[in-house]
């Protein structure tokens, strides 16, 4: 399989909608996400982590430019994480924006979830470097 996958590409996603972008890098599938994550595009997501995860056994998945958030994406992580372990490997999220970063302290899923400020420094963790 390829080292790169490119679902609805286009970083202006209008509401209701979503794109993905994974790449390889350090060892790691890194999942860049945008738009909305919630139960119109959670399959999605979900299909595409899975891909991501035939890439590699750490997952870094990078939500700088995700604009919203539901529970249903919150269930989606969770399952993306619960993918990763699974295959005995990692996963961790980058550069939530402040709204995703408060939903996930006040569901304390930031106790579960690794959170990182930049993508080089989840990689380097993932990596073990």
């Amino acid at each position: 399989m390829s080292g790169h996958i490119e679902h609805d590409g286009d970083y202006r996603a209008a509401p209701g909608h979503a794109w993905y972008q994974v790449d390889q890098m350090g060892g790691c599938a890194v999942v860049r996400v945008g738009g909305e994550i919630d139960a119109r595009t959670v399959h999605e997501f979900h299909q595409v982590v899975t891909e991501a995860a035939s890439l590699a056994t750490h997952i870094v998945i990078d939500l700088e430019h995700v604009s919203f958030i539901d529970s249903s994406g919150l269930g989606g992580l969770i399952a993306a994480r619960n993918t990763s372990n699974e295959r005995d490997g990692s996963f961790s999220l980058v550069g939530p924006p402040p709204m995703v970063r408060r939903l996930l302290g006040s569901t304390r899923l930031h106790d579960v979830l690794p959170i990182y400020n930049s993508l080089p420094e989840a990689v380097n963790a993932a990596s073990g470097r």
